[in-house]
C-alpha cells in the first residue's frame, strides 16, 4: 500500500477525533495507521503493513489510552432541574409523610416529599425531581 494512503487514513481519524469528542478512539487507530505509513516506506508487502497497523493501533488503545482518558471530559453535565439534585434546601414548610411540605431551593419555592419528617427550618438534601415535586432526605 502507498505510505501517502496510511498518512491521509491517520489524519482523517485524528480529524474525526477531534469533531467528535469522546473516548479517544479514533486518534488511536489514526496513530496506528500513521506508524504503518511510515514503516510502509522501509516495507513494501501490504500484509506487513496492515500487521503493523493493528499492532501499533492496539498498542495505542491499550497503552496510550488509559493515561489520556483521565484528562477526557465525562460525563453528563447536569442542567435545569437535574442540576438540583444533591443540592441543600431549607425547609419553609415542615414535610410529615404522607403529606407534602415545601422548600426552598436556588431561590425558589418547592413542593417536597420525604419518607421522614422534617421540621421547618431544617436542611435538607434534594434525591430527586418527579415533575413538579422534590424528593429530599434530611440534611447532616
Amino acid at each position: 500500500m502507498i505510505w501517502s494512503y496510511w498518512i491521509i487514513a491517520g489524519l482523517a481519524l485524528i480529524i474525526v477525533e477531534v469533531l467528535t469528542p469522546g473516548s479517544f478512539f479514533f486518534a488511536c487507530i489514526g496513530i496506528g495507521a500513521l506508524i504503518a505509513g511510515l514503516t510502509s516506506v522501509f516495507v513494501i508487502e501490504a500484509w506487513v503493513q496492515f500487521l503493523i497497523f493493528i499492532i501499533a493501533s492496539l498498542l495505542s488503545i491499550y497503552l496510550i489510552r488509559p493515561m489520556v482518558k483521565p484528562f477526557l471530559k465525562h460525563g453528563i453535565i447536569k442542567s435545569n432541574v437535574d442540576g438540583l439534585i444533591g443540592l441543600k434546601a431549607v425547609v419553609t414548610e415542615a414535610i410529615d409523610p404522607p403529606h407534602f411540605g415545601m422548600v426552598k431551593v436556588a431561590g425558589e419555592i418547592w413542593r417536597a416529599q420525604s419518607e421522614e419528617k422534617i421540621d421547618a427550618g431544617a436542611m435538607a438534601e434534594i434525591l430527586a425531581v418527579d415533575g413538579t415535586k422534590l424528593k429530599v432526605k434530611k440534611s447532616n
